[in-house]
């Protein structure tokens, strides 16, 4: 399972452990269940132009539950680029294609009965 490490704008100690990077991990498919699917919708206009809209309610549910450390309750003091770059790491795991995953080369059968 894939993990993002993003640097922390300043380091952490607690517990007795220092901490420089927020370690972040793929979400599961539990994970997918219980924090609401997609982080995103997708929409299109009335001219045809496709267009998401993010769920912020649901990229924070990931990040509260695929944060492996430091623990979440310690990131209060740092600063808001770090919470971006969680944002930007949760919307590419639902952006980037799965390992092994390619378009079906199979083709829809219908059956007639004569």
């Amino acid at each position: 399972m894939a993990e993002i490490r993003i640097p922390l704008s300043r380091p952490i100690s607690a517990h007795g452990k220092d901490y420089t990077h927020l370690v972040l991990r793929e979400p599961t498919y539990d994970d997918y269940v219980a924090c609401g699917g997609e982080p995103y919708s997708i929409g299109q206009s009335e001219d045809g132009n496709v267009f998401t809209i993010e769920k912020p309610e649901v990229i924070w549910a990931y990040a509260a539950t695929c944060i492996v450390s430091p623990d979440t309750l310690l990131l209060d003091g740092q600063d808001w680029r770090v919470a971006r770059e969680v944002r930007k790491a949760i919307l590419g795991f639902f952006q980037a294609p799965a390992a092994g995953s390619a378009p079906s080369e199979t083709s829809p059968t219908t059956s007639s009965s004569s």
